[in-house]
């Protein structure tokens, strides 16, 4: 808050203050050459104070002293004062304590000798404002208290204001002294302008400290949001972010945890945002300051070359004085064309520099984008792999009979971790779209029902936090398998199915699969995703397709705004689009139309593949290569929950041993294992024809397998974290092919 009340300081300082004393009077019309002066003088205060509030700090620096260095300058102290005033704030901002506090102490000076009072006002609040910034407190306070006698005496409201203001921010957040702050707090408030939405702001948030320390915590709160929502419609993060945290200490104090968890979600979201913004800025800054660097040089380069060039014109002038007329028209001649060669070379150096800055930049930018992809195609298979462990405990300890009072816990356990599951794939998928890598879709066959099933199964946790009914309806006339990708519908049906249950409470979200068309070869169907809650104004319905696209009114409900813009980008991709009809208070409807394949191949009734998948899996055999012990518990008493023989390794080679050793009916092999991986040890497996199915357990997705991974011919893969009966039913699926 403070830096930019410094900066709100600053600005309304010069807007208001140094401008009074440049009024023009009619009774003090300059002649025609002190007019062009004071233009000429203003047009590089101009530049300079277009680069201060760029923030370009550097630039307004060489604008400011070439001002300063100005002789006729010294004819308008107030302008020299004013400009001063830059510098010695640009040096605060890059952080030269010495060099800021030179610049507002000539100020001071400068007022004392001239008697004026305006100069020495302003320069006592920038001394303030200074050593504030760098933690000089006792100085800091001592510097604004002395000018407040002075702001007073010429009634000069706005100063009065950012005077009480900056005091009461010190008594507060600096020195913890609550009743200290009274007066100026009170006093602040009094001045403040009732259109000054930002000071406002900081006056609630003062306010909001004080009620808390008084612990009337009813109070506090109030204020909190009063200065929440104020930050919010001026744009001031730090109000905003310090609002959010005393907002939660109240919500805590007051024993409403729940809230405050919402609204703590909030402000980390916000902090994120903030330090990336920051980052961003110092980045900008360090590049400025680089670029004003090089151009000081280059004008002092450019500096010894005119005078090299007037030395040797003054040395050759002598001569000329005596040429004919002809050779002074020669020599004009030769010197223009030298003037064009020279402002040609000029140019072409400059274009050289900065066709070599745009491929630097554009080199720099294309690793970036590099490094952004691998780290987040890294974070999402190092996430995968604790998730994997965390939805398999829940799942096994869920289904224990010993924990069922635990059932509850247990559920939301696993509902967290596999919304944190599909956030990882989302932020995945979304990064992809965003680079050039093109998004790979799958075309296989998959049981339509059962894949809707499993979709309503996982959604089951939401749907009861939310009071909700989930009603799938499908047509019956559609064919029990089709050939699609099922995994991005499952992301696109997940989103679209979460988003409503959401946002409905106490009522109804239904998903509608309709057949439109059907041919030989493939069919069209329709999705719609109706539900009776909020609906979405109009006016919004573009805005929540768009990234971290959220609507205002949407309270105490959030998300990482993602999901709507992952489905439409999917469709496009997918060759269809995501429609909306909503009305109000009464529910909203997306839908869309979407091409499958027919599947040509026989596939058994459900319950019959159910359950021969059971019954084949008894009694047999598996090996687990699997490094992380967790992951390796996990799988183990999944299988021998459904009586199979589990022998584990943690590593490609022990398996390899126990391979070897031991006739198994099914491996499941992990990727990266230290020693020797699973793709090094499968195709050892295949070099050395030891007969053995071996399936790839990976949190390596369908769209990360390289060559290299499909080189080990794996018979085939599982994606980590997965569902049970999917898992059982791969493995059932590949011992039934298994010759005898």
């Amino acid at each position: 808050m403070r830096i930019l009340l410094l900066t709100l300081t600053f600005i309304v300082l010069h807007n208001s203050s140094y401008t009074q004393k440049n009024e023009t009077n009619p009774d003090d019309i300059l002649n025609a050459t002190e007019t062009k002066v004071t233009a000429h003088i203003d047009s590089i205060k101009s530049l300079m104070m277009a680069d201060f509030y760029k923030e370009d700090y550097s630039s307004t620096i060489i604008k400011a002293k070439r001002l300063i260095e100005y002789k006729e300058i010294n004819k308008y102290p107030e302008k020299v004062a004013e400009i001063r005033s830059y510098i010695a704030n640009s040096y605060m901002r890059l952080n030269d304590s010495v060099r800021s506090l030179e610049y507002a102490n000539k100020n001071i000076a400068l007022g004392k000798e001239l008697n004026d009072s305006n100069i020495i006002l302003g320069s006592q609040i920038d001394l303030g404002n200074i050593y504030l910034t760098f933690n000089k407190i006792d100085e800091a306070l001592n510097s604004l208290k002395t000018a407040l006698p002075l702001a007073t005496e010429t009634n000069d409201e706005t100063r009065l204001f950012i005077l009480n203001y900056n005091i009461t921010e010190i008594y507060l957040e600096y020195l913890n002294d609550y009743k200290g702050s009274t007066p100026y707090l009170k006093a602040a408030e009094k001045y403040a302008p009732k259109t000054f939405i930002v000071g406002l702001a900081g006056i609630n948030l003062f306010k909001a400290h004080y009620a808390f320390q008084e612990k009337d915590y009813q109070l506090a709160s109030i204020y909190y949001q009063e200065a929440i929502d104020l930050a919010k419609e001026s744009n001031h993060t730090e109000v905003l972010k310090k609002g959010y945290h005393g907002y939660i200490e109240c919500l805590s104090q007051k024993g409403d945890y729940k809230k405050a968890y919402e609204i703590g979600k909030i402000k980390d979201s916000l902090s994120v945002a903030q330090s990336k913004l920051e980052i961003e800025k110092s980045a900008k800054t360090l590049k400025t300051s680089l670029e004003n660097s090089r151009k000081q040089e280059e004008l002092k380069t450019e500096a010894l070359r005119n005078e090299l060039i007037i030395e040797k014109s003054e040395t050759h002038r002598k001569l000329l004085i005596f040429s004919a007329i002809v050779s002074l028209i020669l020599l004009s001649l030769l010197s223009y064309l030298l003037k064009v060669t020279k402002n040609r070379r000029k140019l072409n150096i400059e274009l050289k520099l900065k066709n070599q800055e745009y491929l630097e930049a554009k080199l720099e930018s294309e690793k970036l984008a590099e490094a952004k992809s691998r780290f987040l195609s890294t974070m999402s298979h190092e996430l995968r792999t604790p998730l994997y462990g965390i939805i398999g405990l829940s799942t096994v300890l869920n289904n224990d009979s010993n924990l069922k009072s635990h059932k509850t816990e247990l559920q939301s356990l696993k509902f967290s971790a596999d919304y944190l599951l599909n956030l990882v794939n989302d932020v995945l998928t979304l990064n992809k779209m965003d680079s050039d890598e093109k998004i790979k879709f799958e075309s296989k066959p998959f049981h339509l029902k059962d894949f809707l099933n499993n979709i309503k199964e996982s959604l089951e946790y939401l749907t009861r936090q939310t009071n909700n009914e989930l009603i799938i309806t499908l047509n019956p006339k559609i064919p029990n398998w089709i050939t699609g990708d099922q995994t991005k519908m499952s992301q696109v049906l997940i989103n679209l199915l979460g988003n409503a249950l959401k946002f409905t409470s106490n009522g109804k979200v239904e998903l509608i699969v309709s057949l439109l068309d059907i041919k030989e070869k493939d069919i069209k169907l329709k999705f719609e995703v109706k539900d009776n809650g909020l609906g979405i104004p109009i006016a919004d319905q573009k805005k929540i397709f768009e990234e971290f696209g959220q609507l205002k009114n949407e309270g105490d409900i959030q998300g990482s705004g993602l999901g709507l813009t992952i489905v439409q980008k999917l469709l496009i991709d997918m060759k269809s689009n995501i429609q909306l009809e909503s009305v109000v208070n009464e529910g909203s409807n997306f839908f869309f139309d979407i091409t499958f394949g027919i599947t040509q191949k026989n596939h058994v009734s459900k319950d019959t593949h159910d359950d021969v998948s059971i019954e084949i899996l008894r009694g047999k055999k598996i090996l687990v290569v699997d490094d992380n012990r967790i992951n390796l518990m996990v799988t183990k008493k999944t299988l021998e929950s459904h009586d199979i023989i589990v022998d584990i390794a943690t590593n490609g080679q022990e398996g390899i041993d126990k391979i070897m050793l031991t006739d198994y009916d099914l491996v499941l092999m992990d990727v990266h294992m230290p020693i020797m991986d699973g793709i090094e040890a499968t195709k050892e497996l295949r070099k050395l024809q030891k007969p053995v199915i071996v399936i790839a357990l990976t949190a390596v997705t369908q769209d990360e397998q390289d060559n290299r991974f499909k080189s080990a011919q794996f018979n085939d893969s599982i994606v980590k974290p997965y569902k049970v009966n999917e898992f059982i039913k791969t493995l059932a699926s590949n011992l039934v092919k298994k010759p005898s």
